[in-house]
């Protein structure tokens, strides 16, 4: 088990954390971020700061996703270029639909683990995000999202985060 978590977390580096990071680094990325993400951008000089958070991810004023991270900054830019390079994938959002993109601290540093994981579940529970339905079914982590792609978007269309229009408006779609 302690391999295969270690083998995820190597995978995650590679294919996430260290493009992102990168990314943020260049004038596209620092203009994606103070430009469509102010609350981030605010907090980019703790990029280096162990805040040992639980935070929130508003998309179209709506809570879409909380999550807990030590590296509280760092994690928040591998969202941020989650929705710079596939918000559909990972938001179930195309780039046109997304208004306003906003990200909150939810707590003060919780230092220990399992308190900061118990402050995340609560957070859960009580905001609801969208891409986190099971905070009420027994047996299911709440942190656990739905899949990436449709079933993303299918939640982001019934939770009303966009307008029937806009779902049905075949214009935004590039061929």
């Amino acid at each position: 088990m302690y391999k295969n978590k270690n083998n995820s977390f190597d995978k995650y580096l590679k294919t996430q954390f260290e493009p992102a990071m990168r990314w943020a680094a260049t004038t596209d990325g620092a203009i994606f971020i103070r430009d469509r993400i102010p609350t981030l951008f605010a907090l980019l000089p703790n990029i280096n700061d162990c805040l040992f958070a639980v935070y929130s991810v508003w998309v179209n004023d709506r809570c879409s996703y909380i999550g807990q991270s030590i590296r509280t900054v760092k994690r928040l830019i591998v969202h941020a270029w989650h929705m710079s390079q596939a918000p559909e994938l990972y938001f179930g959002l195309k780039d046109s639909e997304i208004t306003s993109i906003k990200v909150k601290l939810l707590t003060p540093p919780i230092l220990s683990e399992s308190d900061r994981l118990n402050a995340e579940a609560a957070a859960i529970t009580e905001h609801k995000p969208i891409l986190q339905p099971y905070y009420n079914i027994a047996g299911m982590r709440s942190d656990a999202c739905l899949p990436r792609g449709k079933a993303r978007r299918d939640a982001m269309v019934a939770a009303g985060v966009i307008s029937e229009e806009q779902e049905n408006d075949d214009s935004s779609c590039s061929i």
